[in-house]
């Protein structure tokens, strides 16, 4: 066989695994997107305790949007505030992250008492405008910008660039 032959069939063979790749990419990304969905809902419709942590903390604000999102076993609410505060919400209703709008302040009183008095002692007066919690620690935004780390139990770790 020749070289120019050779390099022809390497090169249709490479064109036809490129295709075969890209469309088993967009096939799972398509069947991941209908896997998850989202629909709109009232407060009513939220988990006992998103609804107390609610009232608990914005009882001045009002819900003007809420979403329940599933991703297959899973289910997540997000909600937006009358103030522009938005808050993500887990299946039972636990918080995961709340980001008020253009870096306001947020209530102290569900942000653990250690992180808002580090907080207080060495950054203030600025607070915390954005906090997000997962499994290993707590991420906050104070109102000046800056990003802190915490650990679960409130000890701070680090400030992130």
């Amino acid at each position: 066989m020749l070289i120019s032959q050779r390099l022809f069939i390497k090169k249709i063979n490479m064109k036809s695994i490129y295709k075969t790749l890209t469309l088993s990419m967009m096939a799972m990304f398509l069947s991941a997107g209908l896997n998850a969905q989202k629909s709109n809902i009232t407060k009513e419709d939220l988990p006992k305790s998103a609804q107390t942590f609610l009232k608990e903390n914005f009882i001045n604000e009002r819900v003007v949007q809420a979403e329940k999102d599933n991703y297959g076993n899973r289910t997540d609410y997000e909600i937006v505030l009358s103030n522009g505060t938005e808050i993500e919400f887990d299946n039972k209703g636990n918080w995961k992250e709340v980001d008020a709008k253009n870096k306001e302040a947020l209530p102290e009183g569900f942000i653990p008492r250690k992180i808002v008095q580090h907080i207080t002692q060495n950054f203030a007066p600025h607070q915390v405008s954005k906090i997000e919690k997962d499994r290993n620690k707590y991420e906050v935004e104070l109102t000046n910008g800056i990003d802190l780390e915490f650990s679960l139990n409130g000890d701070f770790l680090r400030i992130d660039d």
